[in-house]
């Protein structure tokens, strides 16, 4: 089910976590950036899903609902592990009865509190629920880790960090480049005070446009070398 399903990723910087996704715009009449796949869970928490997005937009506004409680009853933000834990208790149990089905999801978490910092975690629909540094799921989930581990995101800013996250996010869809493509950004930055920040449209098409000239350069010298190395050698 989620080989099919768009491509999503976190990645976690030196001063801050960048979470993204691929999208393929459905519909020629649909107006852009109402596809909505980011989220803010709470100022301090910010989300993203994939597959089926209602099942999604349900797990985020549960995780609204834990924050909200766990700060009226202890004062504080909700601690990201704590969070991430409780949206995957909440996904396992719709595993257990006949008369539910588990959701058709997967959400990542970039979280900040003051007991670990900025952690990046990632709850599936079987409940299961780790933190990561780096971390993708969807169709392009191979590629996208790849990528990720190849590039150490955590030597690196979010400023710097962005358009390496928008062109692997546009590298793993690369079966369906025909059809016209949409990226959802968003940061969870030490210098925005840890406010999750989704990025406006404007922003990410330019990162879009940017990302997908950078890939298309590199075919066109990737087959300049393929012509070179295939041209027969001419004896003197």
């Amino acid at each position: 089910m989620f080989s099919y399903c768009s491509t999503v990723c976190g990645v976690v910087c030196r001063d801050g976590i960048i979470l993204g996704t691929e999208k393929i715009v459905v519909n020629k009449m649909m107006i852009s950036g109402t596809d909505k796949r980011t989220y803010s869970v709470s100022r301090e928490i910010g989300c993203v899903v994939n597959g089926l997005v209602p099942d999604g937009r349900a797990l985020m506004y549960r995780g609204r609902e834990e924050a909200k409680q766990y700060h009226d009853n202890f004062g504080i933000k909700i601690p990201g592990q704590v969070i991430a834990e409780r949206l995957a208790n909440v996904t396992q149990m719709n595993t257990v009865y006949s008369y539910q089905r588990p959701y058709g999801t997967c959400i990542l978490l970039a979280c900040h509190d003051n007991m670990k910092g900025a952690t990046l975690w990632m709850v599936e629909p079987s409940g299961t629920c780790y933190q990561y540094y780096g971390c993708a799921a969807g169709r392009g989930r191979q590629l996208a880790r790849n990528e990720i581990e190849k590039t150490n995101f955590r030597e690196l800013s979010v400023e710097e960090s962005l358009p390496k996250v928008a062109k692997l996010l546009l590298k793993s869809q690369d079966e369906m480049k025909e059809k016209k493509q949409e990226l959802e950004l968003s940061i969870l930055t030490e210098g925005n005070n840890w406010v999750n920040k989704i990025l406006d449209r404007q922003t990410t098409d330019a990162l879009c446009q940017s990302a997908l000239a950078e890939i298309e350069n590199e075919d066109d010298n990737m087959n300049l070398s393929l012509i070179h190395i295939s041209e027969p050698t001419r004896p003197y």
